[in-house]
């Protein structure tokens, strides 16, 4: 027994910082070749995976990793694994500012955040919250946090370090939902 009682203190911080957020020091220049090698992408397939991929180059996670596929989730596999995934919270839609401020902040504070558009034709788009400040948006008439895209219907509209209305326009603000990692 008193080994245990030792060797609890041990076990439970292991825990604790397992599963504590953490934040890729080089994310910015890391995220920048990521989008460089997504525009010089020639394989539908193989692009398809960066948006998943950017979660672990910024914020250190797998969780959009699947290895018996060997693969990162292709934007429609996210956007179903968010909708049912016990490890993210919906936060609301994007159109509410209090959201988007959370989301900012949850970022800042090393916290994973995806703003997530379910398509009608089942694909959709999802884009990275990132580390930065809040930045006016006129054709959202509201402050965006600082984002990442990885837009595979058209590579060269994909971004890192742009506000949240380049990935999404006025028309699909709407149905625009962020969602955050639980820690």
């Amino acid at each position: 027994m008193k080994k245990f009682i030792a060797f609890f203190p041990v076990i439970f911080l292991a825990t604790i910082l397992c599963n504590a957020q953490t934040l890729n020091n080089n994310w910015t220049s890391d995220l920048e070749t990521d989008l460089r090698e997504f525009t010089s992408c020639d394989d539908d397939m193989d692009c398809s995976e960066f948006s998943g991929k950017a979660l672990q180059t910024v914020y250190k996670l797998n969780d959009f990793y699947q290895p018996k596929e060997k693969r990162y989730m292709r934007v429609s596999e996210i956007i179903a694994f968010l909708q049912e995934s016990t490890s993210w919270t919906k936060l609301g839609p994007a159109y509410q500012q209090s959201i988007l401020n959370q989301a900012q902040e949850y970022a800042n504070n090393k916290k994973a955040v995806i703003a997530v558009l379910p398509g009608a034709n089942g694909v959709g788009h999802v884009a990275l919250i990132l580390p930065g400040e809040l930045q006016a948006s006129g054709s959202w008439g509201l402050s965006v946090p600082n984002s990442a895209s990885f837009l595979t219907i058209d590579p060269a509209k994909s971004y890192v370090g742009k506000g949240l209305s380049y990935a999404f326009t006025k028309n699909h603000l709407k149905d625009v939902v962020i969602f955050a990692r639980n820690y």
